[in-house]
């Protein structure tokens, strides 16, 4: 019987098959592995955007390829800096929310997973290291 992740016992079987043993080490190694190569970028509360600042915001993880989430017309903020200037940035209007969708993550371990929707394409949103999220994504989700 097949249990666990399908990548793990993928690099636990090519670890045994080089080394010509089997091992329970070899499960630990292929976990440590896995853990850094295939982990997803996209989370629940994560939130995917378009070139027209469309939003769609993940609800649920089903797989690392598969998603459940909802789509979100943008909200626009402009705030005040010290000179004057203002900065303007969008944030989902979830009031305006559509129901909850089933979606597939495209590359989900490369730097920037997106999701299709007929010509639109959602890429995840970068941020900086040090840069302000303007709002929480655990709310999202």
């Amino acid at each position: 019987m097949k249990t666990g992740c399908r990548y793990v016992r993928a690099v636990r079987q090519s670890i045994n098959k080089i080394l010509q043993s089997k091992s329970s080490v070899h499960q630990h190694l292929a976990v440590l592995i896995t853990g850094y190569s295939h982990k997803s970028r996209v989370h629940p509360g994560s939130y995917l955007m378009d070139d027209r600042y469309v939003f769609f915001v993940v609800k649920k993880m089903l797989s690392p390829h598969w998603c459940m989430g909802f789509f979100c017309p943008p909200r626009t903020n402009v705030y005040m800096t010290i000179n004057g200037s203002g900065i303007r940035y969008y944030t989902p209007d979830m009031g305006r929310r559509s129901r909850i969708r089933k979606k597939r993550i495209f590359s989900p371990f490369r730097t920037v997973p997106e999701i299709r929707m007929r010509r639109n394409h959602f890429h995840l949103e970068s941020k900086l290291l040090d840069e302000q999220v303007p709002n929480i994504p655990i709310i999202f989700g």
